[in-house]
């Protein structure tokens, strides 16, 4: 029989591979302590038992992103209802107001969902219901990447100063 020390020392050694037990939340190798382990952790095992918080499984999330969705969409619409010439001012508004903390703003315009749309799955997304109109975070994206020189989620979320001029028109 071992030592308890020399047991510590090397446990894969000194153990028969089959006294081993896989985590199911991590899948790391441990030695049970109990007949009844299943986890190497008491985190693995909090985590393992927590929901998945997703459209699938929660209907409460479901109903969140057809609402943001939704308020994409009907955004988006505005947007290019108006005439080109006062596109720029109306995103510059709405990026000003997601900077001064429109946590719902803030929400649609960062969103990655809303930002990498699939073209031909998730048409429902794009303005007008056609992907040649880009979703409201796309534009904000855009804009960003012109006036910021950076992604719209460290634009709204004040990440990025100001630009250096001051200007955030042509």
């Amino acid at each position: 029989m071992l030592d308890v020390v020399e047991w510590y020392a090397d446990p894969i050694l000194t153990c028969n591979e089959n006294e081993f037990a896989t985590c199911p939340n991590c899948g790391s190798l441990f030695k049970p302590r109990r007949k009844n382990m299943k986890f190497c952790q008491s985190n693995c095992r909090k985590t393992f038992s927590k929901p998945t918080q997703n459209s699938l499984n929660s209907p409460t999330k479901a109903r969140k992103n057809m609402e943001l969705f939704e308020l994409n969409r009907r955004m988006a619409d505005f947007l290019y209802s108006l005439p080109p010439e006062q596109r720029l001012g109306h995103m510059q508004g709405l990026i000003s107001q997601a900077r001064e903390g429109n946590t719902k703003l803030r929400e649609v315009l960062s969103n990655w969902k809303l930002r990498h749309p699939h073209p031909e799955d998730e048409k429902y997304l794009f303005a007008r219901g056609s992907r040649q109109y880009c979703t409201i975070a796309q534009a904000a994206q855009h804009y960003c990447k012109r006036f910021w020189k950076a992604n719209v989620s460290d634009v709204v979320y004040c990440r990025v100063p100001d630009p250096p001029t001051g200007e955030c028109e042509l």
